[in-house]
């Protein structure tokens, strides 16, 4: 640079003309500190970029170093997940042992199967551990039942309304809380069943009376084992179907809102309680007491065996209708010594009048037909409790669960769940297989975990000892409280609603003739949600109660196709009179020809 600005300087220095002998010098001397400050303020500048330079590097240095923290946290968090993920599918089949299995001990006052009192691999009591099993977040729970439901229209209660008339249910009511008070309005109440029809409306009662500031709602309940409202989005002919009923727009119908017994990931129900938790107080044909006398009786029957003494088969007794459970009954033909299935129906019960213990036949093994029964405690003393689906679930895994044996959950042909599964895992409650193929080879190796199957029996019995009546009206309570928040309407009961305020106005309601009503009156107000006051006078029809002398409609009551009943509801010439003729929006008065009956 230095030679090109005094190659510029002698060749303009020329042509300036002649010039004293010290200009020359003068030049020449400027020339070079114009040529020293240029190569100074140059080299200044190539510092400046160098160091702009080095700030870039820095900062795309810490950049990627942040950037390699954040992927090494990621993949820190991508094995933890995985690690969970293999221990969770493992646990299905084959599951580790127990890090919160016991040692053997006695003295358990909240499972009764005498490991309370054990401590944990990690140190901390088994009794704080099952502590853990006796708290219900029903809020999650119905959080997540409701979340597909932002807003709930009343026209969507129409449509639930027909939906049921549209698919042979047996039982569908319409039910409203309004001010405190509970409405009812029939749409199918089957007539050779009625005597279980107040097992479908006496949750809400329930709930009503232990929760008095329950909010109005307007619900429609459909009383059948199966949903009614599919949603397979990966089945192309089920979910064209659903669309077609319920498009949603331009007019058409959106789905409906409405409660069934069991529920999926595959329907859009709402879950309400199924009716064996509320079976009547009063013998009847399928025997077994409501959930408020059995669950006691439970909890202490399956208390009285102890885990050493139980046998070291997995056992199913009851019925073998299903194609499941003939393939369970099939497997126990091959595999005797780990599968005993006792088949037993219900038409088995006045015949058959010695136990399976009393008679030997409890540790068989295989396959046995209709040769004795067993109690609830003899059940309690095989180690293995088997689950196995009759129409899409089965209703006795609750029970299961109280006997401090580990349940083996078959999930072939189980649908659909409770309301109380959602509360449950598999490999802390209950061990699970994919078939029934599965459980010889589960039974061996939970013979070879015992501790682990013994913690999973007793965090089973725990989770399932604190789910009482108190515990089941309050998720009733929550699930219809947030309900409410969706209702985008006000709540009023319908034209001829009928109203009920005790257990015994359901039974009056529902009642055939005197002498079938006989059978099930409790005779007892307490169950009132308004209890007559002290000294009040009772007088019929309702003695107490709000019962006014209502019945459900004939169409309601009977099957009117022409392969069923047509000519039930002939006016003339009926086949009961324990019906109303009224049309809807009607008050529901029975016929003419029993209103003084009734009323």
């Amino acid at each position: 640079r230095v030679r090109a600005v005094l190659s510029v300087h002698r060749s303009v220095l020329p042509k300036l003309g002649p010039a004293p002998t010290t200009r020359p010098m003068i030049s020449g001397s400027c020339c070079a500190i114009v040529a020293l400050v240029a190569l100074l303020c140059l080299s200044q500048l190539r510092i400046f970029a160098q160091r702009r330079e080095l700030a870039a590097a820095r900062e795309l240095a810490s950049l990627a170093s942040a950037r390699d923290h954040r992927i090494k946290a990621r993949l820190k968090r991508m094995h933890r997940l995985l690690r969970a993920a293999e221990v969770r599918e493992n646990v299905s089949v084959c599951p580790p042992p127990s890090p919160v299995a016991t040692k053997p001990a006695s003295g358990d006052s909240a499972t009764g199967t005498g490991t309370g009192s054990g401590t944990a691999e990690d140190g901390l009591p088994a009794s704080l551990l099952l502590k853990a099993q006796r708290s219900w977040d029903w809020r999650a729970i119905a959080s997540e039942a409701l979340r597909p439901w932002g807003s709930i229209r009343k026209e969507q209660l129409d449509t639930a309304v027909a939906a049921c008339n549209d698919n042979g249910t047996m039982y569908c009511q319409r039910l409203q809380v309004h001010k405190g008070s509970l409405y009812l309005t029939d749409y199918r109440a089957i007539f050779f069943d009625r005597h279980y029809a107040p097992a479908r409306v006496w949750p809400l009662l329930a709930a009503l009376r232990r929760h008095r500031d329950l909010p109005d709602v307007d619900i429609v309940v459909a009383g059948n084992d199966e949903p009614r409202v599919p949603a397979f989005p990966g089945v192309g002919s089920s979910w064209a179907k659903t669309c077609r009923r319920w498009p949603g727009e331009k007019g058409g119908p959106l789905p409906p809102a409405i409660f069934a017994s069991t529920t999926s990931r595959g329907v859009m129900d709402l879950p309400w309680l199924d009716f064996a938790w509320y079976f009547p107080r009063k013998p009847h044909k399928l025997r077994t007491p409501p959930w408020s006398l059995l669950h006691p009786q439970l909890v202490e029957a399956g208390g009285k065996v102890r885990w050493e003494d139980k046998l070291e088969i997995a056992m199913h007794t009851g019925n073998v209708g299903s194609v499941h459970r003939k393939s369970l009954a099939a497997v126990a033909e091959r595999a005797p010594r780990e599968v005993f299935v006792n088949e037993l129906f219900i038409g088995d019960h006045g015949k058959i009048r010695q136990t399976c213990k009393e008679m030997g036949l409890h540790a068989t093994g295989g396959y046995q037909k209709h040769r004795c029964f067993m109690r609830f405690e003899d059940q309690c003393g095989y180690k293995y409790l088997l689950n196995s689906a009759s129409i899409g679930y089965a209703n006795k895994f609750k029970s299961l669960l109280l006997c401090g044996s580990v349940v083996l959950y078959v999930r072939e042909g189980m649908r659909h769940k409770e309301f109380y599964e959602y509360g449950l895992l598999p490999g802390v409650h209950y061990h699970a297989v994919d078939t029934a193929a599965e459980v010889p080879a589960a039974v061996k190796w939970l013979r070879e975990h015992d501790e682990y199957a013994r913690a999973v029996a007793e965090a089973g019995r725990a989770r399932m000892a604190s789910l009482d009546e108190a515990a089941v009206t309050g998720f009733m309570a929550e699930l219809l409280t947030q309900y409410s928040k969706r209702q985008s309407f006000r709540v009023a009961p319908q034209p001829g609603a009928v109203r009920i305020d005790c257990e015994d106005d359901l039974w009056r309601h529902y009642a055939l003739s005197h002498g079938w009503l006989s059978g099930y009156l409790t005779q007892d107000n307490a169950s009132c949600l308004h209890p007559p006051r002290a000294g009040a006078v009772l007088s019929p029809p309702g003695w107490g109660g709000a019962y006014a002398g209502s019945k459900p409609r004939c169409y309601a009551s009977h099957d009117l196709g022409p392969q069923a009943q047509p000519h039930a509801c002939d006016f003339a010439q009926p086949f009961s009179t324990a019906e109303s003729w009224e049309p809807d929006g009607a008050w529901p008065k029975p016929h003419p020809r029993a209103r003084r009956e009734w009323t």
